[in-house]
């Protein structure tokens, strides 16, 4: 029986200084776009706050590895990536980490 690892969300997190430039903004955009469509990871969603110090942005990749090899081989600098669980309501699931 041959099993695949199902994507994961990833979220990546940034720490600007000086706060990141629009220019700088689309250069990262460039950068990373063929390094992560040619390892299957797609960009969700992204944030950055209101004085371009800090940034996240979320993604739906195989693993934290596959991402951080992205990032690295787009020479784009992050503070980390962890591994997220997407819930909405009061509560997220009970999901005990590791469980399968």
């Amino acid at each position: 029986v041959q099993t695949c690892a199902l994507p994961i969300y990833l979220l990546v997190e940034y720490d600007h200084n000086p706060p990141i430039s629009n220019e700088q903004l689309a250069a990262n955009g460039a950068a990373l776009g063929p390094c992560l469509q040619v390892r299957n990871i797609k960009r969700l969603r992204s944030w950055i706050s209101m004085d371009r110090k800090k940034g996240c942005c979320e993604y739906f990749a195989p693993d934290a590895e596959t991402l951080r090899e992205a990032y690295h081989t787009a020479k784009v600098r992050f503070t980390r990536v962890w591994p997220a669980m997407l819930f909405e309501g009061e509560a997220p699931p009970d999901i005990q980490p590791g469980a399968s």
